[in-house]
C-alpha cells in the first residue's frame, strides 16, 4: 500500500462476532498502518452473545494494537441486544458514552454520524427522534463551511446485498431520500451482511462492510475477512477505498 499524498485517512471495520483469531489478525494491519488513520470506525457485532462481559474483554484486549495507536468508535449491532440490561452493559463494558447510542464526532473537516439501529424496543430501524436528529445533523452540514466531508456508520443496511437482502432498515427509503438530499454525505457505511459490497443509488454510495472476522456470507461476491481504509486527498478532491485482507493484501482499490 502507498499512501504517498494521502492527507488523512480512517478505518472501518463490522462484525467481528466470535470470529477473534481473525479480528486479532486484522487488528495487527491496522495498527502498524503509516501515516496513523485518525480513527477506526466499528460497524457492531463485536461478539455472538449480548452483555458478556468476557466477550467485551477479548474484544478489547485484540483490539489493543488499534486502540494504543487512534480512537476507536463503535456503533451498536444487533448481537449487543437492545434490553435495559444490555445498554447497561454496552455502557460498562462497550464504553459508550452516556446519552444516545448515537452521535456524531469531528475530525478535521470530518463530520462523521454514528446511528443506532437497534434502539431498545426497536430492531432494524431509525425511531422517530433519532430521525429528527439525523435531520438536523444534515442540515446543520449544508450551512457550516468547516464540514468538507461527512460519512454516515451503522449497523443494519439500508439496501442489504448478501444474506439479508430484501430485509434492509424498515424506513430505509425515507433515509435514502433524506441522504440523496444532502450532497456531503460522501459514503454510507454498514454491517450485518458478512462480506464487502457497494452500492451507489441515486449518486449515495453505500458500502457494507462486514467482514471483521464472523462466519462469511458466500454466494454473493465479497465474502473474505476485511478492513476498509478510506483515504482523503485534499488537493484533488478524491477519496481512496482500500479493504484490506488478514494477510495485509490488498483486495479492492477505487476512488470516489
Amino acid at each position: 500500500m502507498d499512501p504517498a499524498g494521502e492527507d488523512l485517512s480512517f478505518v472501518v471495520v463490522g462484525d467481528i462476532q466470535q470470529g477473534m483469531g481473525i479480528f486479532s489478525q486484522l487488528a495487527i494491519h491496522i495498527g502498524k498502518l503509516e501515516p496513523v488513520p485518525r480513527a477506526t470506525f466499528f460497524l457492531g457485532d463485536y461478539m455472538a452473545r449480548p452483555g458478556l462481559e468476557i466477550e467485551w474483554l477479548h474484544f478489547w484486549n485484540y483490539a489493543s494494537p488499534i486502540t494504543g495507536k487512534m480512537p476507536v468508535y463503535l456503533v451498536r449491532g444487533n448481537h449487543e441486544g437492545n434490553t435495559p440490561e444490555d445498554n447497561d452493559a454496552l455502557r460498562r463494558y462497550g464504553r459508550f458514552p452516556e446519552g444516545n447510542f448515537y452521535r456524531s464526532v469531528r475530525h478535521d473537516e470530518l463530520l462523521c454520524i454514528l446511528l443506532d439501529t437497534h434502539e431498545e424496543g426497536n430492531g432494524n430501524y431509525i425511531p422517530p427522534e433519532q430521525f429528527r436528529w439525523l435531520t438536523n445533523m444534515l442540515d446543520d452540514a449544508d450551512i457550516d463551511s468547516t464540514v468538507s466531508y461527512l460519512f454516515v456508520f451503522m449497523h443494519h443496511s439500508l439496501f442489504p446485498q448478501g444474506a439479508h437482502s430484501g430485509y434492509g432498515l424498515a424506513n430505509n427509503e425515507s433515509l435514502h431520500k433524506l441522504f440523496r438530499q444532502h450532497q456531503k454525505v460522501r459514503i454510507v457505511f454498514s454491517g450485518h451482511d458478512h462480506l464487502f459490497n457497494r452500492l451507489i443509488k441515486d449518486s449515495v454510495n453505500y458500502i457494507i462492510s462486514g467482514g471483521g472476522g464472523a462466519y462469511l456470507h458466500h454466494g454473493y461476491g465479497g465474502d473474505y475477512h476485511h478492513f476498509v481504509k478510506v483515504s482523503l486527498f485534499r488537493d484533488e478532491q478524491r477519496i481512496n477505498i482500500k479493504t484490506i485482507g488478514i494477510f495485509n493484501e490488498v483486495i479492492e482499490d477505487f476512488d470516489l
